[in-house]
């Protein structure tokens, strides 16, 4: 995903950033004022060289960070201990003081850590008071505190400025990956590259939605309306180059009479240049829409899953060399299994007679009916700008794909004046 990409994802889902980082904040701050304090105190000491020492200045700095070892020895702070007005562990002292030598000075800093800002000053004051008397030396220094340690006002862990940071890029991750997360699940695809992105197959046209579906513009070839269709069937047949197509399925991942209009004005544009082609109403039903009109009393698909010849039940079709064949009429009778079973032999039939097949499914949101009919053929899926979400998209086209079928494009159905992308 790209960064622009990610940076709609964000404005898109900006209440959910804002949730998440609040939600993060405070669950910062709750962890902070519930976590264990620590407060740090430091005392100084300094050990100057007494005048009549014999030792070198080498020595004598050797010697101040031997010191500064021993503050942290087991029996120095065992007499420390002996001191304190609260009870403390010899261990847990040792762990809570620490020294150094100031290098390039006479200072040794003493450093004691308790949850107790008080007694963390005792301690190091009285570290600092006592190690004189661990003097290593031969009376090599003069010692003087020079900065007596103080209760510290805050506490030194948690470390406040760590845990605002850490907390504050943990808010950006979380908010960054819900973001994105959600707005792949619920965001809509408005605009070609988020559709091919979706559906894993090209974007073949972009056009809008009709003032009535009922329209054929096909066919008066050479008009504006018309050479909409003309460029859906050259970039269809360029992307079937590799693997001629002789029957595509029709379908809308919405119900709706647009997807009907692109796939029989699709069929129109097919016979205009030449091709034998044959319209298959394949809405079975009343439930998917308004059915192609077919002769009085004439078969349809139904009829011909069922048994009945296939040239009984097509009808010539608007133009020369386009036939017809309606859904006909199932009633109340089941004909879910005879697509799975009897539709891609008919089709098949179909295919051996005419160049090209193209049958009008359900919508992809309403049944598994086209993908059912798209089974070793391919399908080309009609998407509402704006209605499906991406996630919607990748689910459907995942399984027309499970089923063995091609999914050779996308037709993007908008609001403005139909067009082709390029």
């Amino acid at each position: 995903m790209e960064l622009h990409q990610i940076g709609g994802a964000l404005w898109r889902q900006r209440l959910l950033v804002l949730l998440v980082l609040a939600v993060t904040a405070a669950a910062v701050a709750v962890g902070v004022a519930l976590a264990p304090k620590t407060y740090r105190a430091t005392a100084v000491l300094a050990a100057a060289a007494d005048p009549a020492t014999l030792e070198s200045p080498d020595d004598l700095d050797a010697l101040r960070g031997t010191l500064a070892e021993l503050a942290s020895s087991r029996e120095l702070l065992t007499e420390v201990q002996g001191t304190l007005d609260v009870e403390r562990q010899v261990s847990d002292l040792r762990s809570a003081v620490d020294a150094e030598w100031v290098g390039g000075t006479i200072l040794i800093q003493v450093v004691a850590e308790d949850s107790d800002p008080q007694v963390a000053a005792d301690l190091a004051n009285r570290v600092a008071v006592t190690l004189p008397y661990y003097d290593p030396s031969t009376d090599a220094f003069r010692f003087t505190q020079t900065n007596e340690a103080q209760p510290p006002r805050t506490y030194s862990s948690p470390n406040l400025l760590l845990a605002i940071g850490g907390g504050a890029a943990l808010a950006i991750v979380l908010a960054v990956v819900a973001a994105v997360a959600r707005d792949r699940r619920t965001s809509t695809v408005d605009d070609g590259s988020a559709l091919e992105e979706a559906t894993g197959a090209p974007l073949l046209a972009h056009v809008g939605v009709p003032r009535d579906p009922t329209t054929l513009p096909a066919l008066y070839p050479g008009t504006a309306a018309a050479d909409v269709f003309r460029q859906l069937r050259i970039a269809l047949e360029a992307e079937a180059a590799g693997a001629p197509v002789s029957r595509v399925v029709v379908a809308g991942v919405t119900p709706g009479e647009v997807n009907v209009w692109v796939g029989a004005n699709l069929a129109i544009s097919l016979a205009n240049v030449g091709r034998t082609v044959l319209l298959v109403d394949g809405r079975i039903g009343p439930r998917h829409g308004r059915p192609i009109a077919a002769e009085p009393d004439t078969p349809g698909l139904f009829d011909v899953l069922a048994g009945t010849e296939l040239s009984r039940a097509v009808s010539p079709g608007p133009v020369e060399l386009l036939s017809v064949l309606p859904a006909g009429d199932a009633g109340s009778e089941p004909y879910e299994s005879m697509l799975e079973t009897v539709f891609a032999d008919k089709m098949a039939e179909a295919e051996a007679t005419y160049d090209v097949v193209v049958v009008l499914g359900p919508a992809l949101e309403s049944c598994d009916d086209a993908r059912v009919m798209a089974a070793r053929g391919a399908l080309l899926m009609v998407v509402p700008e704006g209605q499906v979400s991406a996630a919607a998209l990748r689910a459907h086209a995942d399984r027309v794909r499970s089923v063995g079928a091609g999914l050779l494009g996308s037709v993007l159905v908008g609001r403005r004046a139909e067009r082709v992308l390029t």
